[in-house]
């Protein structure tokens, strides 16, 4: 992978970033950049509000195995009213989180509705996800529905969702003879995000700028990423505890690790200071029934399957991290280890 592909693919992962939702349409403005932190403060206030206001159907949707998008019905509580006894108010069921972008702490509200079966999967704030989701304003106004399955890579989604996807699970699916996937046990929620976690700025003809957003969704498949294809899992190539893309340049050619060939810079490609077994099956259940099954080594990971250009089958590697010379840093980023693996 050379600079010029890097720098590409970095600009375009930018800016899916800070024009992208999971989806969105029509055309983008950026208005007048408000100061973050007070902008802030009256996100959270129309936050609070709206919570505080707003009731969901929580007897009828815990009553269902596999709710969805669909069954979860929010309302306002209008003034002398009273909350129907099979109903929850939002700020009693939520549970609030807090991060910091762009130097600004941000709180952000995610009500669970299902946390997912499947424990061991839970994306990270850099892979691929599976999901279903409806977006909408706080005025109940729907932007975006996708009631069929959509692939997003949570890097250039809005901030908010990768905050949210690796707090839920995801199920299991079952491959049917028609050629359709049914999910069961999936992740299912709604995020309740401010502005600064959203679009912020940018105005679009369905999303004003400075909007707070509702998302609801099921979370159904996540997947690995390795963004440049180099045996490591972008995840490993970040910094996951601070949601950090591109706070990893080990060699200072001023190209982040996850895209970078040579993360070292020694001359040799970090693919080729790895040990590598490759696994090949020919489907994608089949070839994941295979890798389930491995007992790895604790130097040792699964790259992300995929399916082999202009054929029918699926492949993965078994990668063993090494460290030739046994000074504790991996042969892929100690660039006085440059020889090539075998």
């Amino acid at each position: 992978m050379n600079y010029k592909y890097n720098i590409l693919f970095i600009c375009s992962l930018i800016i899916s970033i800070i024009s992208c939702s999971p989806d969105d349409e029509g055309t983008i403005v950026s208005a007048p950049e408000n100061d973050r932190t007070e902008q802030q403060v009256i996100d959270k206030d129309s936050l609070l509000g709206y919570l505080n206001s707003h009731y969901y159907n929580s007897t009828e949707v815990n009553a269902l195995a596999n709710p969805t998008i669909a069954d979860v019905v929010i309302t306002e509580l209008l003034e002398g009213e009273t909350l129907p006894s099979d109903a929850t108010l939002l700020m009693s069921a939520v549970e609030t989180k807090t991060t910091t972008y762009e130097d600004v702490e941000y709180d952000y509200y995610i009500l669970k509705i299902n946390q997912g079966t499947t424990t061991a999967q839970s994306p990270r704030f850099c892979d691929k996800v599976r999901v279903k989701y409806a977006g909408s304003l706080l005025d109940g106004e729907e932007f975006e529905v996708k009631s069929t399955p959509t692939d997003f890579d949570l890097a250039g989604l809005i901030p908010g969702w990768s905050r949210v996807m690796p707090e839920f699970n995801v199920g299991a699916f079952t491959s049917n003879s028609d050629g359709t996937v049914s999910y069961e046990g999936y992740g299912m929620g709604v995020m309740f995000l401010p502005s600064g976690l959203g679009y912020y700025a940018l105005y679009q003809t369905s999303i004003p700028s400075y909007s707070n957003l509702v998302f609801k969704f099921e979370l159904l498949q996540t997947e690995t990423t390795d963004h440049d294809s180099d045996n490591i899992p972008t995840y490993m190539e970040v910094i996951e505890a601070d949601y950090d893309l591109y706070g990893k340049d080990t060699d200072g050619d001023l190209v982040v690790d996850f895209v970078d060939a040579d993360d070292d810079g020694d001359g040799t490609a970090t693919s080729d200071e790895v040990g590598v077994e490759v696994y090949i099956a020919d489907t994608r259940v089949d070839l994941q029934a295979i890798l389930d099954a491995l007992v790895l080594d604790s130097n040792q990971l699964i790259s992300p399957i995929k399916q082999r250009s202009n054929r029918n089958d699926y492949t993965a590697n078994v990668v063993t991290i090494l460290d030739n010379n046994g000074n504790g840093i991996p042969n892929y980023l100690d660039d006085t280890e440059s020889e090539r693996i075998e």
